[in-house]
């Protein structure tokens, strides 16, 4: 394919393979070396660069993606002679330590800035999460981003303002084994096509690491990433809709979704870190179907369904327990398309709700344990529904029905909390590490009904 990008204000062309990773990219075909590669999986940070103003692991995004968009690199920044403010301020810290991270900490810490012109130590923790610097140079990198700020860094910044509207220009070759519809009709009569071993792809997040891994081997792809009707949140009277390739960083930012269901923005927030975020879509962590989905997880405790859609059928409507069949296996058929996830209205009453999730690290992308938890009150301070879903313990994602009984009617005290908690231990039969995730759970549940209690 012919591959067009804006590349730190240049315009780049070249002929490329369409699943070719930015990354390699960058590296081979326009000689940038900034962006490196540590783990190929998104969860190092070292390859990250800036992506239509978003933060991005070019090992995660393909030629076919990226096509049209505007990249800012470190080289973009500055160079050996003409450092920028924010590359001045790593030195002067001493922030650069072996240097192999440092572009991509940079890159992350820019798109910080972007966004925030004053962020907090958190807030420069949370955006940072997802690069690992081996020299365990964090305090020297937290004060260089502090520095740059109170130098009026941030404020010089020009935020992005473009869009990413190119179409592919693919070859005669390429034309029936890759595809990258704009319109969902387009999508449709693709799929029409029963293409077979089609793969969809929005993010892209759980793919590239499957591809690396060699779990999966790419054959004709649909990337349906452009496609405006998946990418919408929206409010009827019965619903909050999502859009099946709504990214978890819009979720996070939708000011609808924070007033109605911060369960589910919790769950976001939670699922990997910034640059995974800006580009896994909700659509593609449900039809993944892992056990260890986080979003999934939280749909289930919101009664969630979702409406799957195909050429030659009418739209239906599967309660997301049934829609997920089995560890990687969904009621989609050939020809169908997940396209949007439907949360009741939630009532008018006194509402909790958390999102917990466990790993072995912050930014980790998979939960070793998962709870999402939601309780409303009547006017007399009675529990009048509950719901408690618990993830990474078994094929899917599912309910702690004999708790949520346990707890209808009633006032939550803390003598309550406790057999709750410990009933909900004893009901989840881990895969592995059984003892730590039972004592988790139960740790979890006992947290949660304890500040309903306030």
């Amino acid at each position: 394919m012919k591959l067009k990008l804006t590349i730190n204000g240049e315009l780049r062309v070249r002929e490329v393979h369409p699943m070719k990773r930015l990354l390699d990219v960058l590296r081979e075909d326009i000689q940038l070396k900034g962006a490196k590669e540590g783990c190929g999986e998104g969860e190092c940070g070292a390859c990250a660069v800036i992506m239509n103003g978003r933060l991005v692991n070019s090992c995660m995004v393909s030629a076919l993606r990226a096509n049209g968009a505007e990249i800012l690199t470190i080289e973009g920044l500055g160079c050996s002679v003409a450092l920028d403010a924010l590359q001045t301020a790593f030195v002067e810290e001493g922030a650069i330590h072996c240097g192999f991270c440092t572009p991509g900490v940079i890159m992350a810490a820019r798109a910080l800035l972007e966004r925030q012109q004053e962020p907090t130590l958190e807030d420069i923790k949370v955006a940072l999460s997802g690069n690992l610097c081996r020299c365990t140079g964090y305090e020297k990198i937290y004060r260089a981003i502090d520095r740059a700020v109170n130098a009026g860094y941030s404020k010089s910044i020009e935020p992005f303002c473009g869009t990413n509207e190119s179409i592919p220009e693919l070859n005669s070759d390429e034309r029936n084994i890759f595809f990258s519809p704009r319109y969902l009709d387009e999508a449709l009569d693709i799929l029409l096509r029963r293409i077979p071993d089609l793969k969809i792809i929005a993010g892209g997040t759980d793919v590239f690491p499957d591809v690396k891994n060699k779990k999966l081997k790419l054959g004709p792809v649909m990337d349906i990433s452009r496609i405006s009707e998946l990418k919408a949140i929206s409010f009827d009277k019965a619903h909050i809709i999502i859009g099946s390739c709504v990214t978890n960083t819009e979720i996070m930012e939708s000011c609808l979704l924070k007033e109605h269901y911060p369960l589910i923005v919790q769950a976001a927030s939670k699922c990997g870190a910034v640059a995974v975020q800006n580009m896994a879509t909700i659509g593609g962590n449900i039809v993944t179907a892992s056990g260890s989905a986080d979003m999934v997880t939280a749909l289930v405790a919101l009664d969630a369904e979702v409406r799957v859609i195909s050429r030659t059928l009418e739209e239906i409507i599967i309660p997301i327990e049934k829609f997920i069949t089995g560890c990687h296996s969904t009621a989609l058929k050939q020809g169908e398309l997940l396209k949007e996830i439907l949360i009741p209205t939630p009532l008018k009453t006194n509402r909790y709700e958390a999102f917990y999730k466990r790993g072995s690290r912050r930014a980790l992308s998979f939960s070793r344990v998962s709870l999402a938890c939601r309780i409303e009150k009547n006017e007399k301070g009675n529990v009048s529904q509950a719901r408690f879903a618990v993830g990474s313990m078994s094929a899917v994602p599912f309910r702690l029905t004999i708790v949520e009984r346990m707890l209808m009617g009633c006032k939550i005290e803390e003598n309550l909390a406790e057999s709750a908690a410990k009933r909900a231990a004893a009901i989840v039969v881990p895969r592995t590490e059984s003892a730590y995730r039972k004592k988790v759970t139960e740790n979890l549940v006992r947290k949660f009904l304890l500040s309903c209690m306030e």
